[in-house]
């Protein structure tokens, strides 16, 4: 074998090999309590724990939040990205935002999708600190662009404190 082919070998050898996976510390002010409930699929859902939390992000706060059942995993729960300055409506079709809602449940997720997805998402309160609101999606989408059951009645809050 020629020296570059193994030394690609090499390479792709090390590259393939597991890594440990690294513990990641969240960037910003971690969220201490919250919760959220909705309907999915005409059955209601609670959640009762919180993990993420707030960035300064240019002059916006962004809330990084996913909402849980328990500690199991691979239980449902809703992840909500919100970007905002106030309170106020959540604008998922700009094309700068970073804010989004998924619910993941039974193996698979159920998404707002920009230019397929009905979502509206309003903010009641919004401050670097803490958030609350509700979300109505009668439309979502999986991965694969196929439509999803709605996620209607969204109240959730999460707080620093």
């Amino acid at each position: 074998m020629k020296p570059l082919h193994l030394c690609c070998l090499a390479i792709a050898v090390l590259v393939a090999r597991p890594v440990p996976a690294l513990a990641q510390a969240y960037e910003g002010t971690p969220a201490r309590t919250g919760h959220a409930s909705a309907t999915f699929d005409g059955k209601p859902v609670a959640f009762g724990a919180v993990e993420g939390g707030f960035q300064q992000v240019q002059g916006f706060t962004v809330a990084t939040l996913v909402f849980k059942q328990g500690p199991k995993v691979g239980a449902t729960h809703l992840n909500l990205t919100l970007m905002y300055q106030g309170p106020g409506p959540v604008d998922l079709n700009s094309a700068y935002s970073l804010s989004g809602l998924s619910m993941f449940t039974d193996g698979d997720v159920a998404r707002f999708t920009k230019g397929k997805s009905t979502c509206t998402i309003t903010l009641t309160k919004a401050t670097a600190a803490d958030v609350e609101g509700t979300a109505d999606c009668p439309t979502l989408h999986n991965i694969s662009g196929e439509p999803m059951p709605p996620l209607t009645g969204v109240k959730f809050a999460a707080t620093t404190t």
